[in-house]
């Protein structure tokens, strides 16, 4: 059974916002990982939070 689509809007509260903000990225965070360890490939993650404060992720590095 399939999920349902929902529908893409910007969150008002700023409660909310942070909440989603932090869950969502915790969850980037860990795809970026698995997609550079498994590709064995280098990853940047640049994602800026809703204060514009930018975050930078390298979670995996090749040696030369």
């Amino acid at each position: 059974m399939g999920r349902k689509k929902i529908e893409l809007k910007t969150i008002e509260c700023p409660k909310e916002k942070s909440s989603k903000y932090s869950k969502r990225k915790k969850g980037l965070l860990k795809k970026a990982e698995e997609m550079a360890v498994l590709c064995d490939s280098d990853i940047i993650l640049l994602v800026f939070s809703p204060t514009s404060k930018p975050n930078l992720f390298y979670p995996h590095s090749r040696s030369f």
